[in-house]
């Protein structure tokens, strides 16, 4: 029997694993011992034994204790922070959920984009002030709305959550050109991860696949810029003081990926002499975003707690990826979504 260890516990219940996936586990993987750890003091006993975790980052002292285990698969898109010296140590495989968000998180973002080219900020606060709608100011101007289509979307990292990004812009007549780290490899995803996902194997549309050295062209040629890459030493604070200075002024900015990615104090200043022209921050340098920093101040920038991978569909995919795994690891084959501990994803 192979021993599989769930810690995928919260208060909140979009981040706890429900009873009836683990229900369903039991009953469809019959040559599984399936534990279900509903505490630190149940997860730090039961992990000496397992040779399967499904966990939310478990502590070093915890993960030093595992003594057999050969697999973590992650519920988060984002594996860095579980390579740890106390992981590693174990030898142990990493497998990340990587595509189980791209749809809400694309979804967020288009939103976002339209809330930006509509003006839906200042459709609020006209509705919330004491004056009302001002109706003929939306007809002259800088007051008149924009149009998605016809724009040049930039997306800063291209893995599956900048490929939904892009096939939902193209439906709405955007030109995507996207930055990666290798444009000049074939665009392959693995097919059995994109039907495990449900996730199109038809490629959408780009312009033009950039290389890290043509970051400026980026920044020049967007209309819009989405930011959606990991968070490594070469991307951590890319986007600072000379990188908004290059930017398209009046440019949308939607960030997705991770906080640090973005110097907030030269973000703070784009926006406020009008080079950013709105944004959506869905991550921050420190979460949750303390009370007095200077973001919740800013005009036309769209606040969300780092939400844009929330939804009522994420379970069923999250699911659906680690019980492909399961199934690949009880026939010996590769697994999906192994990360690289070289590159941190």
């Amino acid at each position: 029997m192979r021993r599989v260890l769930l810690w995928l516990e919260s208060d909140a219940e979009a981040w706890r694993i429900p009873d009836a996936e683990v229900a369903a586990l039991r009953r469809d993987f019959p040559d599984l011992e399936v534990e279900r750890a509903e505490s630190d003091t149940a997860l730090a006993a039961a992990i000496v034994d397992a040779e399967i975790l499904f966990s939310w980052r478990p502590d070093d002292a915890v993960m030093a204790r595992a003594e057999r285990l050969r697999w973590l698969h992650v519920p988060a898109a984002g594996a860095g922070a579980y390579l740890t010296p106390a992981f590693r140590a174990t030898g142990a495989a990493l497998t990340s959920s990587r595509g189980a968000h791209s749809i809400p998180i694309a979804e967020h973002v288009i939103g976002s984009l339209l809330a930006l080219a509509r003006d839906v900020p200042r459709a609020l606060d006209e509705q919330r002030s004491a004056e009302g709608m001002n109706r003929e100011g939306w007809w002259t101007g800088e007051g008149m709305p924009h149009d998605l289509h016809g724009k040049t979307l930039g997306i800063f990292g291209y893995g599956l959550i900048g490929r939904e990004v892009t096939r939902r812009a193209a439906a709405f007549g955007m030109r995507v050109i996207a930055l990666k780290r290798h444009p000049e490899t074939p665009r392959t995803w693995d097919e059995p991860l994109l039907d495990t996902l449900r996730l199109p194997r038809e490629e959408p549309p780009v312009a033009a696949f950039l290389g890290p050295g043509e970051f400026e062209r980026l920044l020049e040629e967007s209309d819009a810029l989405v930011l959606s890459a990991a968070l490594t030493p070469e991307t951590e604070g890319r986007f600072d003081e000379a990188a908004f200075a290059r930017v398209r002024r009046g440019v949308w900015f939607v960030n997705i990926a991770r906080g640090r990615l973005v110097r907030e104090d030269a973000f703070v200043a784009a926006v406020r002499d009008g080079r950013i022209g709105g944004a959506a921050l869905d991550v921050f340098a420190v979460e949750p975003l303390p009370h007095e920093s200077e973001l919740y101040r800013l005009d036309r920038v769209l606040l969300t707690p780092h939400v844009s991978g929330v939804s009522r569909g994420f379970w069923p995919r999250a699911m659906s990826l680690f019980r492909e795994n399961l199934a690949r690891d009880g026939r010996g084959e590769s697994l999906l979504n192994r990360v690289d501990p070289a590159r941190g994803y």
